[in-house]
């Protein structure tokens, strides 16, 4: 008598079969060949049954199989056997590893057992309820991220997560960015680091708003040099810098997230004098290695994960910055920000300069963080303009 392993399963798209404990053999059948044979496709899969429901998904995909709308599936069937696919063929590795372990944590244990049919508007908030305030923003946005891509893909006759729901987070979350320096502190720096191994990757993301994985990707050929006189009558260096790449510990080299991040951004005095001090050729950021006459530069380049802590170990006692507040190196593109409007910039101009678009929110809820300087002013402006009247 066969055990009950061997037994063959048959779905609308395929069949499956546990050849033996964890281990199952897929297979799916499209149209004909030009000999007349049957397009037959095969797969073992190493794991349990919703594993296999996924993998004969992805091979009707595959093969070009129509999958109607109103078709029973759960939502674990269609992640793992379409949604995750396709984002790791068509985005960075990052971000799909992103989509899969916020699945994987947060969303499989309460909705992977559903039929896509099945969630709702109602359910998706008793679900977001129960989430952690402080992350559940972007837990949400890759369920709806998933939801929508259901639609399309018509496997979803609805969309839940369309526009026109306004789900509410969880309380408890913290809404105000992370702190920035102000002008005192970055003029400060400017002198204080000078010769640090960091330096240039500082210059490029706090006076160009560059992201810390676009600095890493510059190389000093990157960068357009022309020589000015100034108001003071003394020569000066300004500095336009081409980014075409982002540099980060999971992706290594990769293209920007989007055409709008393909930009060409100025540097001027006094943190262009101060690049050009350093210039040199190859990755603006190199690691270094020890020799007989000291510290130098290796020509290869520094790998994002020690980033932080190089920069954090320069504000240890004795160190250039130990006077100074301290904030993540990945505050200084929020305090470009800041200082430009600051300085007067309108928003457009700066979401455009950084690479977004006109109306995203991450200026505001993510980036501006003024300080108490940039409170007075704004103060003594207002004052100005009574007085005036």
């Amino acid at each position: 008598m066969p055990s009950s392993h061997n037994t063959a399963k048959r779905s609308k798209l395929g069949s499956k079969r546990e050849v033996r404990p964890g281990v199952w053999q897929v297979r799916v059948s499209n149209g004909y060949r030009l000999d007349g044979t049957q397009r037959v496709a095969t797969s073992t899969i190493h794991g349990n049954e919703v594993e296999a429901d996924a993998e004969i998904v992805r091979l009707a995909m595959e093969m070009g199989k129509c999958l109607t709308t109103g078709d029973a599936m759960t939502l674990d069937v269609y992640f793992w056997g379409y949604f995750s696919p396709q984002r790791h063929a068509t985005t960075t590795k990052a971000n799909a590893n992103t989509y899969d372990s916020h699945y994987r944590a947060h969303i499989s244990p309460h909705f992977g057992h559903w039929d896509l049919a099945d969630i709702g508007n109602v359910e998706i908030q008793h679900w977001i309820n129960g989430l952690p305030p402080q992350s559940a923003p972007n837990y949400v946005r890759s369920l709806r991220a998933i939801l929508n891509q259901a639609h399309f893909d018509h496997m979803k006759a609805d969309m839940p997560m369309g526009d026109e729901y306004r789900y509410k987070l969880p309380r408890g979350r913290r809404n105000t960015p992370l702190p920035v320096w102000g002008a005192y502190e970055v003029g400060r720096c400017l002198t204080l680091l000078k010769g640090e191994q960091l330096y240039a990757l500082w210059i490029l993301m706090v006076s160009g708003g560059l992201s810390r994985s676009e600095a890493l990707a510059v190389n000093w050929e990157d960068i357009e040099w022309s020589a000015c006189t100034g108001i003071d009558k003394a020569e000066h260096w300004t500095a336009v810098v081409t980014i075409k790449r982002a540099y980060t510990s999971n992706d290594g080299m990769k293209d920007p997230k989007n055409d709008r991040r393909y930009r060409r951004v100025p540097i001027r005095p006094p943190f262009s004098d101060a690049l050009h001090t350093c210039i040199g050729t190859g990755a603006i950021c190199q690691s270094r290695k020890h020799t007989s006459d000291g510290w130098k530069l290796s020509g290869k380049r520094l790998t994002p994960d020690y980033v932080p802590k190089r920069w954090k170990a320069l504000f240890d006692d004795g160190r250039p910055l130990h006077d100074l507040p301290f904030i993540q190196i990945g505050r200084m593109r929020a305090t470009y920000s800041t200082l430009m409007q600051q300085a007067g910039v309108d928003r457009t101009i700066i979401n455009a300069m950084q690479g977004r678009t006109d109306n995203s929110p991450v200026l505001y809820t993510n980036y501006l963080n003024p300080g108490i300087d940039t409170y007075i002013m704004s103060a003594d402006a207002m004052s100005r303009v009574v007085g005036n009247a």
